[in-house]
């Protein structure tokens, strides 16, 4: 069972069906394109940072690095539901990259990927981490 979530979103941002995965699905404009952005939750850990991260460099067709090579570049950041973690993985050839955010609440873990261009995270990125933190259970 799914538990309900809130947050604050950009004005910007669109919300869009998407998946019967998803929590949330929205449509992130930057510079005349649009990231697709995705909430969902895992039950536990959901499997872990490196399967996780190396399950989007596959999305990414990057190959898989260990759990130390991830834990290098991890942004770490405090949001409503705690500690949480955002990576960045790029793949320039294809002009593709994701913006993740793992953010465990003991019992799940949510994962919030945004899927765009490499030239989008800059412009995007304070917005993805305010919406990350803003992330809640309500009471």
């Amino acid at each position: 069972k799914s538990t309900k979530l809130i947050w604050e979103k950009p004005d910007s941002w669109v919300a869009t069906k998407g998946s019967s995965m998803r929590l949330a699905s929205f449509s992130v404009p930057y510079s005349g394109s649009f990231g697709d952005l995705s909430v969902i939750q895992l039950g536990g850990t959901g499997g872990g940072l490196e399967s996780n991260v190396n399950r989007w460099r596959r999305q990414l067709n990057l190959e898989p690095i260990s759990l130390v090579e991830i834990e290098k570049n991890i942004i770490k950041k405090e949001g409503r539901l705690g500690p949480y973690s955002i990576k960045q993985i790029i793949n320039e050839k294809i002009d593709s990259a994701f913006l993740c955010a793992i953010i465990p609440t003991g019992s799940f873990t949510i994962f919030v990927k945004l899927s765009l261009k490499p030239k989008g995270i800059i412009e995007v990125k304070d917005d993805f981490i305010a919406f990350c933190s803003s992330l809640n259970i309500p009471k």
